[in-house]
């Protein structure tokens, strides 16, 4: 028995991949309401993912910083409620400190995952990383009017900044993100 001969064992990839579909047949030129193939991502959107990545990282500083910063937590609570007492006091602190972590932690993973996605050009990523951006700014102004020691109210400036940074820079790419074929 014979075995056929393969005259090239190894044949050489198509020049193009976006321009064959599977089995190597050529793919239809696009329709109305289809997605395009995306390009590289513009700078805007690069920039975006990078902050996003800033934002994971220092969330997970303002977790720390929470924790190490307990003792100036309890002294800005007790001299903002002076009725407390010290069941009352501790319950707060502690309080505080678990919502702000869980809160932490959660957008944390939320700023990785929305990073990735907005990184792969996903439209719904985006807008959901700009309305949590956007609820990111408007709680960092609204801390300034908690009791909190000075070092958290610049870290929630400086997250709030960042914030606006984000929203800025994903609403400038938009273009990006709008792939389907007139």
């Amino acid at each position: 028995m014979t075995e056929p001969t393969n005259p090239d064992p190894y044949p050489s990839a198509p020049a193009s991949p976006s321009a064959y579909g599977a089995y190597g047949a050529p793919m239809p030129p696009a329709q109305p309401g289809f997605v395009q193939p995306l390009g590289p991502p513009p700078p805007s959107v690069v920039n975006a993912v990078r902050l996003m990545f800033a934002g994971a990282a220092l969330s997970a500083i303002g977790i720390i910083v929470l924790l190490t910063t307990k003792s100036g937590m309890r002294t800005a609570i007790a001299n903002k409620n002076p009725s407390f007492d010290a069941h009352k006091l501790d319950t707060s602190v502690n309080a505080a400190i678990a919502i702000s972590t869980v809160f932490g932690i959660i957008f944390l993973v939320l700023y990785v995952l929305l990073a990735l996605q907005v990184r792969k050009g996903k439209s719904w990523a985006r807008v959901v990383t700009i309305v949590i951006t956007g609820i990111g700014v408007l709680t960092a102004l609204a801390s300034f009017a908690q009791a909190a020691p000075a070092i958290s109210h610049i870290f929630s400036a400086v997250s709030g900044l960042l914030d606006l940074a984000i929203i800025v820079l994903l609403v400038q790419s938009k273009e990006y993100f709008r792939r389907v074929i007139q």
